[in-house]
């Protein structure tokens, strides 16, 4: 089956969903075709909107074997990506006091984890395109080729220890058993350390009208409220916040487990979005 449609919301199980976007049946946006004549699979692209937990979410799943077992973005390839690359590392140390084990999720070629062992740490990247774990390995970082969630991070503590700090770069929103992974996060986390989530913000995308954001691998659209509401569930808190270059403009938010004093910018963020209201397109 190539994709299910949702009749409630991934997040926290309402039926109350409002239809506020639709796209119609589109092709995934990575399903590239070697001839014209190859059959293309076409999925509803639709937003909905949760009316109880605020959180804006596609109507369908892609199977996520479809989407991402043989992946053809690799993170290398992009100037751009790269260059963020050692601004993020450099402004993730600065923030940290506990960073000597790092694992990313969804580390695709290991753009991303290479600063971190250029500096002694110890990295592990996991990601389930088997092809792009590959060429990740062959660059010497080490990379699990799975999907991760709570079982994964258990087998990780299992062969190593806890992490100081986990990472996910746009890649929360693409996954379907969410809460799996989140969990997951808490228990691969060290009661110090911190766990850092990049996503597109749902406010830039829809305040500068990025429609190309709206795609099948992102099947959630998060604010800072839907975002933090979630990982507070498993008693990860939000107490900083940058601004990424990355996709028209992202967020990227450093959670730990337990409530530490809460930045300004993050401050100032959280009110500009109470100001907006949180309401969708």
């Amino acid at each position: 089956m190539i994709y299910q449609s949702i009749k409630q919301c991934r997040i926290c199980g309402s039926k109350s969903l409002k239809e506020v976007l639709n796209l119609q049946n589109q092709p995934s946006s990575n399903a590239l075709r070697k001839k014209l004549s190859d059959k293309e699979h076409k999925i509803p692209l639709k937003l909905l909107y949760c009316q109880k937990c605020s959180t804006t979410q596609l109507s369908a799943t892609a199977n996520p074997k479809y989407l991402f077992n043989h992946y053809v973005w690799v993170t290398e390839t992009s100037k751009s990506a790269k260059e963020y690359s050692n601004l993020f590392f450099k402004r993730v140390i600065k923030k940290t006091k506990k960073n000597s084990f790092v694992v990313e999720i969804a580390s695709n070629d290991g753009t991303f984890l290479k600063p971190f062992k250029k500096s002694g740490r110890s990295v592990l990247g996991i990601d389930p395109a088997k092809n792009i774990a590959k060429i990740a390995n062959k660059k010497g970082i080490n990379t699990l080729s799975k999907f991760f969630n709570n079982e994964c991070a258990k087998d990780i503590i299992k062969n190593s220890s806890n992490a100081d700090i986990v990472f996910a770069r746009n890649v929360i929103p693409h996954v379907k058993d969410i809460h799996s992974i989140v969990n997951g996060i808490n228990t691969l986390l060290s009661k110090d350390g911190t766990a850092i989530i990049e996503f597109h913000y749902s406010k830039i995308i829809q305040d500068e009208l990025h429609y190309d954001s709206i795609y099948h691998e992102h099947l959630f659209y998060f604010t800072l409220k839907t975002m933090t509401n979630l990982f507070k569930q498993y008693g990860l808190y939000a107490y900083d916040v940058d601004k990424s270059p990355i996709s028209g403009g992202s967020l990227v938010l450093y959670f730990s487990k337990s409530k530490l004093l809460i930045s300004k910018n993050l401050n100032d963020l959280v009110k500009e979005e109470k100001i907006k209201k949180n309401k969708p397109f």
